[in-house]
């Protein structure tokens, strides 16, 4: 069973604070059933509505409206406004940190192949996530590069069968996938 501290990454990634609870936004209906069950399992409550927006585009929304559990996400990540380039991560045990890092993963990463080689990559605006992101991936000896563009993104890349194998082992996602091998695009 999923813990608070992977919904927690995944709100972190994806999510904003409601008047009276927390909602999280995908494009999958497929995970966005999967994210309520999480919800529902932890908290007794979750509900997804589908919207469409005044360009064409649809998401899936996915909303925990609990007083509690908005004011538990806002104290640990310390953070209310500009959530996502404001929070900073709690402090937690080893496992808790994997499982808000795969939260995060699943929010924001992509995996690909790059010259027939696997590769994730994830890209944030918050520099103390960024470190803390790597800091964790290396205790798990998993090679992470941590770069900073120039449009204010932090970059995290993990190349190499090696590596991406191990993250794959190590953290338990819900939406990302390996990538698949053959013919490479590039």
């Amino acid at each position: 069973m999923r813990s608070k501290f992977y919904l927690l990454g995944l709100f972190a990634g994806d999510g904003w604070f409601q008047t009276r609870g927390i909602a999280i936004g995908t494009n999958s209906d497929k995970f966005a059933k999967k994210i309520a069950k999480v919800a529902k399992s932890l908290y007794g409550v979750a509900k997804i509505k589908k919207r469409t927006y005044s360009d064409g585009h649809k998401m899936n929304l996915i909303f925990v409206w609990k007083k509690e559990v908005q004011d538990d996400f806002a104290k640990l990540l310390s953070s209310t406004k500009q959530k996502s380039k404001t929070f900073k991560p709690p402090k937690m045990s080893a496992s808790e940190s994997r499982e808000f890092v795969a939260g995060l993963f699943d929010a924001e990463a992509s995996a690909y192949k790059w010259y027939g080689k696997p590769r994730v990559g994830l890209g944030i605006y918050n520099r103390t996530a960024a470190e803390f992101i790597v800091k964790t991936l290396r205790s798990d000896s998993i090679k992470a590069y941590l770069s900073a563009c120039k449009n204010g993104e932090y970059r995290i890349d993990i190349t190499g069968n090696e590596n991406v194998e191990r993250l794959f082992k190590n953290y338990s996602f819900l939406r990302l996938v390996f990538p698949k091998m053959g013919k490479s695009t590039l």
